[in-house]
């Protein structure tokens, strides 16, 4: 995927690029002998075979980077309040942090409390479940294409990647879809809260461009993506009875509000 911490050697998740990408976000890095990792388990998260194989074929990869990408990913940087050092660009950094353990608390200031692996794992193992859904359809149709940063300009990632890292860009974006498939799940749960929960999940997105991580039009469709997988998971019972459990952990976690110290930064950072 494209949008995670910078840590390598973890299976999981796609991320923000193959080994970052899919390492910190938890899909799984690249085989040292240069073949793909098998796609995980389907039992791992609530799709079937079938209905994996089915979502990848209504989704394909974005050709490019055209000239229209570079236009968009221009007026991404150029963009006042979203160059290196402003409010929204160390936010931009915090956003890359897409392992299913910590992602929920990319919601805490909109929900007016703290998420976390100790304190609801119902919803932890919620994001991790669909994480894994979210993998393995991007397995299927992913493409590689080098991300803004890759094509010699002077854009700067927004984190420190690995070294040696090189072109490890993809479309759609696994970074935008799992936020994409979060949001609507935690929007589910909270629906008093649902359009700004949706909010935070299409600037996680926004995040990954305006770090070089993603292409626009790749950042639109992973969000496409993690909306098909969002339909198609959310049908499955053992989705909905984990959800009523992440429900009734929510609605806990609200009754006794504790907000995050970043939660100003934050509002600053998407201030009108």
């Amino acid at each position: 995927m494209d949008g995670c911490a910078v840590r390598t050697g973890r299976r999981g998740l796609p991320l923000l690029l193959l080994p970052l990408m899919l390492a910190a976000c938890g899909l799984p890095g690249p085989r040292t002998d240069g073949r793909p990792l098998p796609a995980p388990s389907s039992s791992e998260g609530f799709l079937t075979p079938d209905r994996i194989d089915s979502l990848a074929s209504d989704h394909r990869p974005s050709p490019g980077p055209t000239s229209a990408d570079i236009s968009a990913d221009r007026q991404i940087w150029t963009r006042e309040g979203q160059t290196p050092g402003t409010d929204r660009w160390y936010l931009a950094i915090r956003h890359v942090e897409l392992r299913p353990a910590l992602a929920p608390q990319h919601f805490d200031c909109t929900l007016g409390t703290r998420l976390g692996a100790t304190e609801t794992p119902a919803t932890t193992d919620l994001f991790t479940r669909l994480g894994r859904d979210v993998e393995a359809v991007w397995q299927r149709l992913r493409a590689a294409r080098p991300r803004p940063i890759d094509l010699g300009t002077d854009r700067a990632a927004c984190i420190r990647l690995p070294e040696g890292d090189s072109g490890h860009g993809w479309s759609p974006s696994g970074g935008a879809a799992l936020a994409t498939v979060w949001a609507e799940a935690i929007a589910d749960l909270a629906p008093d809260r649902a359009a700004p929960v949706r909010r935070i999940g299409r600037e996680i997105g926004l995040s990954l461009s305006i770090c070089g991580l993603a292409w626009p039009q790749d950042v639109a469709a992973g969000q496409r993506l993690g909306q098909s997988v969002w339909q198609a998971a959310r049908t499955d019972p053992a989705y909905r009875a984990l959800a009523d459990a992440a429900r009734a952990e929510l609605a806990t976690a609200r009754s006794d509000p504790l907000e995050s110290p970043a939660c100003a930064a934050e509002r600053l950072a998407l201030r009108p």
